[in-house]
């Protein structure tokens, strides 16, 4: 038989294809952060909203370090997992057709790529929740999703309760929210403020 030079082209074409360790692992990094950081916005909004607590950096710096830590602790698991799959596969892959021995030697090759993006992943993962700078910088961006999204939030209620001054009642209604807005207690609203910051 001869050997046109499909197959090899094939092969060099999906070898091309295949972005590199770095890349992968780069995007890997995006997402596990980008999930961190969504984690930390809504327990920032549930904690301002529905608990009413006093925003501390402390806190959440704390909690964002667990998250990260978590992370690299799924990646640890996924890559145990990839390397017992790939063992299983190596070992089986001895018997059975040409065709199904080589598909399982390409599989055992890519589990081991996976099992090294996954390793990669959770060592980056630590070094992250070790960078004071980077943490900091994910939970000001936490701090800043929140606040977007509770203003957000806060102006569609608004909106949704707009008064037509031209209404029936509306002088009477007036005075009322007039005498609630009075009786907000301004210095302790701002002392509160600063506390958080």
């Amino acid at each position: 038989m001869v050997n046109d030079g499909s197959h090899d082209s094939e092969d060099a074409v999906g070898r091309a294809a295949v972005p590199s360790t770095e890349r992968i692992v780069d995007e890997g990094m995006l997402i596990a952060v980008s999930a961190v950081r969504m984690a930390l916005k809504n327990h920032i909004i549930v904690g301002a909203l529905r608990e009413h607590t006093v925003y501390a950096d402390a806190d959440y710096t704390a909690m964002a370090r667990r998250e990260l830590h978590e992370v690299a602790r799924q990646n640890d698991e996924d890559s145990t997992r990839v390397e017992r799959l790939g063992s299983h596969l190596s070992r089986t892959s001895k018997s059975g057709k040409g065709r199904e021995v080589e598909n399982k030697r390409r599989d055992v090759i890519r589990l081991g790529r996976r099992r090294t993006l996954h390793d990669h992943v959770a060592e980056r993962l630590r070094a992250f929740a070790a960078d004071d700078e980077r943490v900091a910088e994910i939970v000001e961006k936490a701090r800043a999703d929140a606040l977007q999204e509770i203003n957000e939030a806060l102006a569609t209620r608004l909106l949704a309760q707009r008064i037509d001054p031209h209404q029936p009642g509306y002088e009477a209604a007036r005075a009322e929210r007039m005498r609630a807005v009075g009786a907000i207690d301004l210095a302790a609203l701002a002392k509160r403020s600063r506390k958080g910051r």
